[in-house]
């Protein structure tokens, strides 16, 4: 299930994920997605996965978002990811930024050529918990899904120091992304929080 959300531009990295990555896969993710993108939008095929070198992580389930932003503004140009694991995460990574670039319903699919105007940013994310008391949420760590009846919402951990909210603010946020009223999670809505570690293009 592909899941579409809003990111604005400044990125921390956040260290507690249960698949922790290093550099090497970090960077190898990196090269997955940027070749995925050229050669899909370019010339509407997918790179041989065997190609890379892999490791037991990169072999895990889990949660994953692609972002693409545009190179000189920094606006988001495309956003989709998977919630929980359904797939190897590079499968995951490569799947994803085809999604990004070609299918995120907010923005015209990204053409040949202009792969190269956009930069890279992904996030690897920990099994959703759901939570009893909106005090367990910190803004800066957290992620905040939010579910009630049909409705549901994803905002990923940098969203909230992005655009500097504070833990109401972030409440409203989700409540909103998901079509609800500002104040549906006192009104009987699921809430879960999970963390992320998120790496840049430009960062590796």
């Amino acid at each position: 299930m592909a899941v579409f959300l809003v990111l604005t531009a400044v990125v921390p990295v956040y260290a507690e994920t249960e698949v922790f990555l290093n550099k090497e896969e970090q960077q190898i993710l990196m090269h997955i997605a940027r070749d995925t993108l050229s050669l899909y939008v370019n010339k509407q095929t997918l790179p041989n996965l065997d190609r890379y070198p892999v490791t037991p992580r990169l072999q895990k389930q889990c949660g994953v978002f692609v972002t693409l932003k545009h190179k000189k503004n920094k606006e988001l140009r495309g956003c989709i990811g998977f919630i929980a694991g359904i797939k190897p995460l590079r499968e995951a990574v490569r799947d994803c930024t085809v999604e990004s670039a070609t299918r995120d319903a907010r923005f015209p699919a990204i053409h040949a050529g202009e792969d190269e105007t956009v930069t890279i940013e992904i996030s690897v994310l920990t099994s959703p918990e759901k939570i009893s008391s909106i005090n367990q949420i910190q803004v800066g760590k957290h992620g905040l899904i939010i579910k009630k009846g049909m409705h549901h919402g994803v905002l990923l951990p940098q969203v909230p120091v992005e655009w500097g909210w504070n833990r109401d603010e972030f409440l409203k946020a989700i409540c909103q992304k998901a079509g609800l009223p500002e104040d549906a999670w006192k009104q009987g809505a699921e809430l879960y929080i999970f963390t992320a570690q998120v790496f840049k293009e430009t960062e590796l």
